[in-house]
Parts: C-alpha cells; sequence; structure tokens
C-alpha cells in the first residue's frame, strides 16, 4: 500500500539534537542585547528626559536682570554682597551629620528704593543668619523635595519679613551646591 521510501508514522517522529552551551549562551546574550536595546529606546522615546536634566539650570547674572528689567520698564537693581555661604543642613538622624551647601544668593530690588540698598547692606549678617537658619532646619531631602523655587521663596519671605524700609523683589543663587 505504500512505498518503503514514504512512512506516514515518519512524520511524527522528532530527532532531537543536543543543544550545545554556545548555543544556549548565544540565545542569552541576544536577549540581553534586546532588553538593553528595547529599555534605552524606552527612556529616550517615552520618557520626556534630556540630558543632564538631573542639573541645575543656572539662574540669570545680576547684569542680565538689571537688563531685562529696563526692557520691561519695571527697572530693579541687584543686591550682591552676601557672597558665598556655607551651612550644613539639618541632620537625616542621629547617626548621621547633615549636608555641606554652598549658597550665593543675590536678591533683586526696586531700583528707586536706593533707602532699601541701605537697609540691605546693614542688615547683611542678620541675611546670613536667616539663610543659615533655613538650611539648617531643613534636610537635604527636604529640600530637594521642595525644590529650588520653593527653597527661594520661602528665604524671600524670611527676608522681607525683617525688612522695614521695602522688600526684595527676587531672590537668585549664583550657586546652589550640596556636597555629601
Amino acid at each position: 500500500m505504500y512505498s518503503s521510501r514514504y512512512n506516514p508514522k515518519s512524520i511524527f517522529v522528532k530527532t532531537h539534537k543536543p543543544v550545545s552551551a554556545e548555543q544556549i549562551l548565544t540565545v542569552i546574550l541576544i536577549a540581553i542585547i534586546v532588553f538593553i536595546a528595547a529599555g534605552t529606546l524606552y527612556a529616550f522615546a517615552v520618557k520626556k528626559t534630556s540630558l543632564g536634566h538631573q542639573y541645575r539650570k543656572a539662574d540669570p547674572s545680576p547684569k542680565q536682570v538689571i537688563q531685562t528689567s529696563i526692557k520691561t520698564n519695571s527697572r530693579v537693581n541687584a543686591f550682591n554682597e552676601l557672597g558665598q555661604i556655607r551651612t550644613i543642613t539639618k541632620s537625616p538622624d542621629d547617626e548621621h551629620t547633615g549636608t555641606l551647601v554652598i549658597v550665593s544668593p543675590w536678591f533683586s530690588y526696586d531700583a528707586g528704593n536706593t533707602i532699601l540698598l541701605e537697609e540691605l547692606s546693614q542688615k547683611s549678617q542678620q541675611e546670613k543668619a536667616i539663610i543659615i537658619n533655613y538650611f539648617g532646619q531643613n534636610t537635604k531631602r527636604e529640600l530637594l523635595e521642595k525644590g529650588e523655587d520653593t527653597v527661594k521663596e520661602e528665604i524671600k519671605e524670611l527676608l522681607n519679613d525683617q525688612l522695614i524700609l521695602g522688600k526684595i523683589q527676587n531672590i537668585f543663587f549664583k550657586e546652589y551646591i550640596f556636597f555629601e
């Protein structure tokens, strides 16, 4: 009925070749490469991140703020006599010390208010103390969670509370660095 060359049962019989370690490693390597490539594509395509996103964007210089204010007819001056302030954040627990912070604040204020400039100059040590106390009352984690804009706004409010002859319009940081 069937020729000897064709055996219907032979199509259901599988012959197994032994799989070598080299073949297994090759498959694993290919899987890892595909996984890494897919993760990289996902990170760049789906997430809205860019290189350097974790770095702080520099604030404008006093000169830039003054020039911008002239263009917009809001006329501000800059007070940048506090210089660099080094302080320690609040300790996260009893076993560790706080984190070293270096901040170089400067303020913008109404250009016509020369009396405020005198008050800012006379109270510069008090202003430094306010900034040092602010960082000493917050841990590094709390400061990072608040974000730089909120930190600036809170410091501005604390400084304005002690001023009598005018108010600071904005606070800028030339430097804002945490050291571990």
